[in-house]
């Protein structure tokens, strides 16, 4: 088969135009906007949950005598409690509780299902420091181009 100059062009398109609608999810993805306000309420809840699990552990379980010691407890209780937020919710709801707020949730950049292995690397590349200034540049974060997902957002209906 030989195709004209034209005709190859017109195809170019055609299959260019199917790919984009079938692959491109980024026109409901969520504002930067809606992004940061799911980080404000995250990190407000994730915080409520370090200090409450932090007062328990201090006044009924562990308490240290060292500076050093109890500096490194807070740290590992912190980052624990900050793994277990984003990884059990994203996991199991595809939402933090930022997201069910807004009424966003992440999925894959492929459509495929999110799998708990993808939903790691996502959490463990927000504590990346400088993924929080890629919303600066563009819609997604770089917990999101590292773990191939986006934040959509979801109608009343969807929720």
């Amino acid at each position: 088969m030989d195709f004209s100059r034209k005709e190859k062009n017109k195809l170019f398109l055609r299959m260019d135009k199917r790919l984009k609608s079938e692959n491109d999810l980024s026109g409901s993805s969520a504002k930067s906007i809606i992004r940061l306000l799911n980080f404000i309420i995250d990190t407000f809840v994730w915080l409520i949950l370090y200090l409450s699990f932090a007062y328990i552990f201090d006044l009924y379980f562990f308490r240290f005598r060292s500076y050093l010691i109890n500096y490194i407890y807070s740290i590992s209780l912190g980052l624990i409690l900050y793994l277990a937020y984003y990884c059990i919710l994203e996991f199991s709801f595809q939402r933090t509780f930022g997201k069910f707020l807004t009424r966003t949730k992440v999925i894959s950049k492929y459509g495929g299902e999110i799998t708990f292995p993808i939903i790691v690397i996502r959490t463990i590349s927000r504590l990346i420091p400088i993924d929080i200034l890629c919303f600066l540049f563009s819609k997604n974060g770089l917990h999101d181009k590292l773990s191939n997902t986006l934040v959509i957002k979801t109608n009343a209906n969807n929720v």
